[in-house]
């Protein structure tokens, strides 16, 4: 079952820059929650359940993939035996990574669909118990312990693969191709000699990985709303994350380098404001700067003080802020000229990082 196929040159501390609700106004910076700790969705176990919470993301359209057939935990369906399937295909060089949420409440869903051989991984994390199955690879049995919620594990997509899924089952999936785990590699100077090792018996449970999961729900449910810089960074810091974690020894993180020269900072910067709706790609920053995606991710984080789509979204909140005190534009031209969807993508995302609504925020300047 094609999982989803993330990438990335971020090591897993970076990958807590996910939780775009921790962002402020600071423009310099990478701002706290007002009130709260600085805390984020990754530096949390997550709990497993059905009923997670929603969180902001930035806006571009991302196409949702119409298909006929998905992965379902570690095999092929077709959407008619599946109650939920939401899809993301988000271009990773010349491959792609296909980020998918797919459920069924009821029993029975039966023996899964042949599938294709293909080069890449496919990791997959339990939101629910999956209670009953059985497994075979290359048509000889597998372990099929009962995984409760949170258990992740990674399929080589090489090998043939099917399961004869009885209980319910809530999934979100990565489909990883081989291509996109060279891409991050090679960014850090690693060699990938036996891919990655996580076998569904062990039964792991990576709070990193599910937590992830968890903060790309929303963009698998309003996907204009999720851009290519934030989904860059995603699955660029996923696949560094399961490189270190679960690739061969020799495919472990080197110590992390420095920061942006000033240059670098500056045109950096200055791309990032051109395209206030995060249309724009890590690749392009980086080669703006002359640098690798994984060592600009990491350079941009230590100079600045967060990754660059949590500093953009900042951003956008400057200029809206800017425009609602310095212009008449009603609500919904601020929106759109401050790089959000619509002007509910707007208020949704302001209110959750100013604690007031834009309206509101507005009201009070003009005492």
């Amino acid at each position: 079952m094609p999982v989803f196929k993330l990438a990335t040159a971020l090591t897993a501390t970076a990958l807590a820059s996910l939780h775009q609700a921790d962002l402020s106004a600071h423009p310099d910076r990478c701002p706290h929650r007002f009130g709260e700790p600085d805390v984020s969705v990754l530096d949390q176990t997550a709990a497993a359940s059905s009923g997670w919470p929603a969180h902001a993301f930035e806006s571009a359209r991302m196409r949702r993939t119409p298909a006929t057939r998905a992965g379902a935990v570690i095999a092929q369906t077709s959407l008619a035996r599946v109650d939920l399937f939401r899809q993301l295909v988000v271009p990773a060089g010349e491959d792609e990574v296909v980020i998918s949420h797919i459920s069924r409440r009821l029993a029975g869903h039966g023996v899964t669909e042949s599938q294709a051989r293909k080069a890449g991984f496919a990791v997959c994390v339990h939101l629910d118990e999956l209670a009953s199955y059985d497994l075979w690879s290359e048509e000889r049995p597998c372990a099929s312990p009962s995984l409760p919620a949170g258990t992740v594990h990674i399929s080589d997509m090489r090998h043939t693969w099917r399961a004869d899924i009885q209980s319910s089952f809530q999934v979100v999936n990565f489909y990883l191709p081989q291509s996109a785990l060279d891409e991050i590699a090679d960014g850090q100077g690693l060699r990938v000699t036996g891919g990655l090792h996580c076998p569904i018996a062990e039964r792991k449970a990576d709070s990193v990985v599910t937590s992830v999961a968890m903060a790309l729900l929303p963009a698998l449910i309003r996907p204009e709303e999720a851009s290519k810089l934030f989904l860059d960074h995603a699955w660029r810091a996923l696949t560094a994350h399961l490189l270190n974690t679960y690739g061969s020894p020799d495919a472990r993180l080197p110590v992390a380098r420095g920061g942006l020269a000033p240059w670098q900072e500056r045109r950096a910067k200055e791309m990032l404001l051109a395209a206030l709706n995060g249309n724009v790609a890590l690749a392009d920053l980086a080669q703006a700067c002359r640098l690798s995606c994984s060592h600009f991710s990491q350079a941009f984080r230590r100079t600045v003080g967060c990754p660059p789509h949590q500093w953009l979204l900042s951003q956008r909140i400057e200029r809206s802020k800017e425009l609602m005190l310095n212009s008449d534009q009603p609500l919904s031209e601020v929106a759109l000229n401050a790089g959000f969807a619509d002007q509910s993508h707007f208020t949704r995302v302001f209110s959750r990082i100013v604690r007031i609504s834009p309206a509101a925020w507005k009201r009070a300047q003009q005492r």
